[in-house]
């Protein structure tokens, strides 16, 4: 039954990336330890998933990728997820209950740093402050595999199109993933084989919802697909801190 779950959680984490982005480990995370995964469980196999989704997703768009901009978040990203999983594995320490409300309170501070951003003045941010959020999108995407917002928070302030802003998400996060495995494998017993076999035997329902995540970005509007998986994201974060 658990890999019955898995499968349905990330084939709709890997349909909402797809459409708009990110949203994958914000979607995936909170569902996975309520299905029974322990925290740096859910975060292991979330972050082999995000690796099989944006190469399937950054490939389709690789067209579209703003290297200018990728080069320095990618580099802020690989200097502070360390931290993020460092920071993870003293997290784990705590009992189920607290680790549910947790990633709870992360999806929902998550939600509402997107929504705020859709409100934010149009206007550049200075380096200090990109490199920040570059930092922070690090260490988040390390501790619970929900890098999203602060890079979300910091398109707003960039003239990107839609299929540019999904293809800077899916990049940065590509290049993330290997790092976080390696330093899961080596540094928590949790990246073991079975959570590796349990992501490739998922690969096929990871595709599909990509496929049908990219298709349906292109077809309807940007602000729709926002408004639905902030919705959903809200229920999630609600019930995982009941």
């Amino acid at each position: 039954m658990q890999l019955v779950w898995a499968g349905v959680i990330m084939f709709v984490g890997s349909l909402v990336q797809g459409a708009i982005g990110f949203g994958l480990g914000m979607i995936a995370v909170p569902l996975l330890v309520e299905a029974g995964f322990s925290l740096s469980q859910a975060v292991a196999l979330t972050t082999l998933t995000i690796g099989i989704q944006v190469l399937f997703g950054a490939w389709r768009l690789r067209a579209h990728i703003p290297w200018d901009d990728v080069k320095p978040a990618a580099l802020a990203r690989l200097l502070t997820v360390a931290l993020g999983v460092y920071l993870l594995l003293n997290v784990e320490t705590m009992d189920a209950a607290a680790v549910k409300r947790l990633v709870g309170a992360g999806v929902l501070l998550g939600v509402i740093a997107r929504v705020a951003a859709g409100k934010a003045a149009q206007r550049e941010w200075p380096q200090a402050a990109s490199i920040a959020a570059f930092g922070l999108s690090g260490i988040l995407q390390g501790l619970v595999a929900m890098g999203g917002p602060p890079l979300v928070l910091w398109m707003t302030a960039r003239d990107f199109r839609a299929q540019e802003a999904r293809a800077f998400t899916m990049t940065l996060f590509l290049f993330n993933a290997p790092v976080q495995v390696f330093l899961l494998l080596f540094l928590s017993q949790t990246m073991n084989l079975e959570v590796i076999l349990l992501a490739l035997a998922l690969a096929p329902v990871i595709y599909l919802g990509t496929r049908l995540g990219l298709s349906l970005g292109d077809r309807f509007s940007k602000q729709l697909l926002n408004r639905a998986a902030l919705a959903v994201l809200v229920v999630i974060a609600l019930n995982a801190m009941v």
